[in-house]
């Protein structure tokens, strides 16, 4: 990463006994300078503080001229990391000296490397929702639309085009919150002129949808139905299942679960999307669903998914396959008891707290045993001093009057 540090330089001497004030640009261990047009006596600069001292006439506009200075190269610096990462230090001078340069960003470029930085992290969902919405922005704007072009009417028209395109308000809402973050780091970086921000007047809209949770008689009548065992319908069911007995463990955090992850009777894991740690006692209903699984061949507690020896590619893409494949024959499980919105893995996560509402659970309990960071802060001390015990004795209520013999 190039650094840029003002230093004064002492090499150079001019008749009056001062030196010229200058900017080091370091890069790739390779180093230049470019003027500032400002030049001090030695006992004007305060080399550890990197400003004028009060000794000179004009100290503090100097000062706040070296702030613009810096404040105008280092945007730009952060614009030549993204525009052209591989330049030396020489080309890099030049590009960032250039009167021209920085004055534009091309969106669709300024998303592709915020992309590529959340894949490093490991935000692969976050990376999705910003190719998704940048995809859906240049088809409205154009390849080549810029950053500076993205005001307060283009996302007025831009929302138009989708509404006018048959996207549902919910969805519009996730592109203008991915638009949102990307204007947000782009203003920090300097490649964005936030004069021009248009999320300080529109606001975004979202609709509540509809309860995506079943009551636990619909639980008990999933777990009825008839199913060949082994079959792909089957293992759909007990993904449900293991979800829902997992106090609603995400798809993905589940078919990555490998036995190391039991331990003392307990299922301990980091979620993917958040890095919490979570700790769920190993119910019957879970144990038995997954004797039918575990083989000695595979470390993972779900071998089916065939995740052994791939990078983290080849996971995310077998991750969504079999969430399709999953949720595809769950849809037709939830035909079959005749529901009206389809049954999905998410629908485990939203039963179980629906059902732990019903049963009188509190809003808190519900909210930390699901790992949302919403609740009563006094509620949270109290589930933490007393361990685990709380959420296994609501999560074993739940789960007590299904049949384990039938699934």
């Amino acid at each position: 990463m190039a650094t840029i540090k003002l230093t004064l330089d002492k090499r150079r001497k001019l008749g009056d006994g001062r030196s010229p004030l200058i900017l080091r640009l370091t890069h790739k261990s390779n180093s230049t300078s470019i003027q500032t047009g400002i030049k001090l006596h030695f006992s004007e600069w305060d080399s550890k503080k990197l400003r004028v001292l009060k000794k000179h006439s004009i100290q503090k506009e100097l000062n706040l001229q070296l702030k613009d200075i810096i404040l105008r190269y280092e945007q730009k610096l952060r614009i030549a990391e993204i525009e052209k990462p591989y330049c030396n230090v020489v080309d890099l001078k030049k590009l960032i000296t250039s009167n021209s340069f920085g004055e534009s960003v091309e969106f669709n470029s300024f998303s592709s490397e915020q992309v590529e930085m959340l894949k490093k992290q490991g935000r692969f969902g976050n990376a999705q929702s910003y190719i998704t919405a940048t995809n859906s922005l240049i088809k409205y704007g154009g390849k080549n639309l810029e950053l500076g072009e993205i005001d307060y009417n283009f996302i007025l028209g831009f929302e138009n085009h989708l509404s006018s395109n048959g996207i549902k308000i919910n969805a519009r809402a996730a592109y203008m919150r991915a638009i949102r973050a990307l204007l947000n780091k782009g203003g920090k970086m300097g490649c964005y002129n936030m004069s021009n921000y248009p999320f300080n007047n529109f606001k975004i809209r979202t609709q509540k949808t509809a309860s995506r949770a079943e009551t636990i008689e619909t639980i008990i009548d999933l777990r009825n139905i008839e199913l060949e065992i082994g079959s792909e319908i089957h293992n759909a069911r007990n993904i449900f299942f293991l979800i829902f007995g997992l106090i609603g463990i995400s798809f993905m955090d589940l078919i990555l679960l490998k036995k190391s992850n039991i331990k003392n009777g307990r299922i301990m894991y980091k979620r993917r999307k958040t890095g919490k740690l979570y700790s769920i006692k190993v119910m019957p209903l879970v144990s038995d669903i997954l004797s039918l699984y575990t083989n000695e061949t595979s470390d993972f507690l779900l071998p089916q998914f065939d995740l052994d020896g791939i990078d983290e590619s080849q996971v995310r893409h077998k991750t969504n396959l079999g969430l399709k494949i999953t949720n595809r024959y769950l849809k037709q499980l939830g035909m079959q008891l005749g529901l009206t919105s389809s049954l999905t893995t998410y629908v485990a996560r939203y039963s179980w707290a629906n059902i732990a509402k019903r049963k009188g659970f509190s809003k808190d309990l519900i909210a930390e045993a699901l790992g949302h960071n919403y609740g009563n802060a006094v509620t949270g001390i109290y589930l933490e001093g007393y361990g685990n015990e709380i959420i296994d004795s609501a999560n074993d209520k739940i789960l007590s009057p299904l049949d384990l013999n039938s699934l």
